[in-house]
């Protein structure tokens, strides 16, 4: 850090924060976050933080328990599934907006209707566009109709997108100037346990316990006041929580992190992470002639890296060691494909069967994460691989992916905290232009388990598809990622691996 924290500490009493308080005794929560917002609704706004208070200000039909990661009935009360394509869903009564008016099977058919029509141009439009139409069976009866077998649908409904307003907000959007619907500003109505009351672009969102909440699986909040405040310099926003002018802070390094154990007044959680790295290797050739077109040396790559030292020593206490490339908590995942275990000696024998067993050359590219990929680089250097490094912006990355321009990248992948394999493998491994596999066979694999209603025979597909990319070794899962917070050590904060904070199930001690 470039300053010490009793630099920090010490500067904060001069940041002018007049009408924010901080803390139980205000029984407000303020936390931080470092970009900037334009617009309060996740629809046309692709932040993770606005995303994350859709879930407080927005109900859907059904609520994925963070702890069990079971799916509860939420707006709805039950459902059925009619037929492959059609889900039928009892609505809840007595359920009412922030505006007082009643929520009825309207203001689902209209709020779904409104995010499938192209014209309302949904930012991420493929989390919403799984469903083809929805249909009002009665006041408190609808149906979700799909085009195609879609089993991942409750993950989907569970998620912030699938939020629900009445239908009058959306049918009755404000304007733009030239006339057209303005559906980014339309009012932030919800029947969730908070409302938004204030919301300043760029600046600060003000959330308030909604009292009148219903009895449902989010609870009660115990916290009145939620607060958003964006502060784009880390430093200050450490500096803040120090003395007290906000109580959550998280996107910081875990240096920055560490600094901050054994404080007096804050507490540091390594929480989980669904973002998991990986190594896309060029097993084709598109790139021109690289030796990791060899399957030998894709193997001595794969066998020469100490992924557990490097979780463990550098990626944060939370991070796992990953064989398959998906986070182990999400449907359809399997790490029960054989691992390429840390082994020098067999790498060097792989290299010099292949014939560099005097060593070879490659570049790597990436886009983030440059510490962790140097401790990959050490590993390689060892058994006499030498790499470069390429650090890119992460459209840079994937435009030189897509120009077959890459001998081996480093990334990752959140999933949009879906906790469903086809969040990951079903976006990276289909041959698209960016997949450096480019297998049918695994396109094929994966468009079956896609559709695949039943459980058991959708996580047998999808573990073939996996095992598949594993032995041809055109990807080479890593581990996910360990995710840092600190906070007010009288706040009581359980992180979830979707990187989503649950302010409304948070309370003070």
């Amino acid at each position: 850090m470039k300053r010490t924290l009793l630099t920090l500490a010490a500067a904060a009493f001069s940041l002018q924060a007049p009408t924010l308080h901080a803390g139980p005794d205000d029984d407000s929560l303020v936390w931080v976050t470092n970009r900037e917002a334009n617009v309060p609704l996740v629809w046309w706004e692709n932040l993770v933080d606005i995303a994350a208070m859709q879930h407080h200000f927005f109900d859907t039909l059904v609520y994925r328990n963070p702890e069990t990661m079971e799916y509860e009935p939420l707006l709805a009360t039950s459902w059925e599934r009619i037929d492959d394509l059609t889900l039928e869903f009892k609505l809840r009564e007595g359920v009412t907006f922030h505006d007082g008016s009643a929520f009825d099977a309207d203001d689902v058919v209209v709020s779904y209707s409104k995010l499938i029509d192209p014209a309302t141009q949904v930012m991420n439009a493929s989390l919403v566009k799984w469903i083809s139409s929805v249909e009002k069976i009665d006041d408190m009866t609808v149906r979700l109709h799909t085009a195609k077998p879609f089993p991942a649908a409750f993950e989907f409904l569970s998620g912030t997108r699938m939020g629900i307003m009445p239908s009058e907000v959306w049918e009755n959007p404000p304007k733009a100037a030239d006339g057209s619907p303005d559906y980014a500003n339309m009012p932030v109505i919800g029947t969730g346990p908070y409302k938004m009351i204030s919301f300043e672009p760029g600046g600060d969102m003000v959330l308030e316990r909604n009292d009148a909440y219903f009895d449902g699986p989010k609870g009660h909040p115990a916290i009145k006041t939620v607060t958003m405040k964006t502060v784009l310099d880390s430093e200050t926003a450490i500096a803040e929580l120090m003395v007290g002018q906000v109580d959550w802070v998280t996107s910081l390094t875990q240096d920055a992190v560490d600094s901050l154990r054994g404080m007096p007044g804050i507490e540091v959680l390594d929480g989980p992470d669904m973002r998991i790295s990986y190594l896309m290797l060029d097993a084709t050739g598109r790139s021109g002639e690289t030796p990791v077109a060899d399957i030998r040396v894709r193997k001595a790559i794969a066998h020469a890296i100490d992924k557990p030292s490097i979780a463990k020593n550098l990626v944060g206490p939370a991070a796992q060691v990953l064989n398959a490339g998906c986070y182990p908590t999400q449907v359809g995942c399997s790490q029960e494909v054989e691992p390429y275990a840390y082994d020098p000696a067999l790498s060097k024998e792989l290299l010099a069967e292949a014939g560099y067993g005097e060593g070879l050359h490659i570049t790597i590219d990436a886009y983030r994460d440059r510490y962790l990929l140097e401790a990959i680089l050490g590993n390689l250097a060892e058994v006499g691989i030498d790499a470069d490094i390429n650090m890119l912006q992460w459209a840079g990355l994937r435009s030189k992916m897509n120009d077959s321009k890459v001998e081996v990248a480093q990334t990752g992948w959140a999933s949009s905290g879906l906790n469903d394999i086809s969040g990951i493998a079903s976006v990276l491994l289909k041959m698209t232009p960016d997949d450096y596999c480019q297998n049918p066979e695994v396109k094929a694999l994966l468009d079956t388990a896609d559709t695949t209603i039943d459980v058991a025979e959708r996580a047998a597909t999808y573990k073939q598809a996996l095992e598949k990319v594993n032995e041809e070794l055109c990807w080479i899962p890593l581990y996910s990622h360990s995710k840092p917070y600190a906070y007010n050590e009288q706040l009581d904060f359980h992180a979830t691996a979707d990187g989503f904070p649950l302010f409304f199930l948070a309370s003070w001690k």
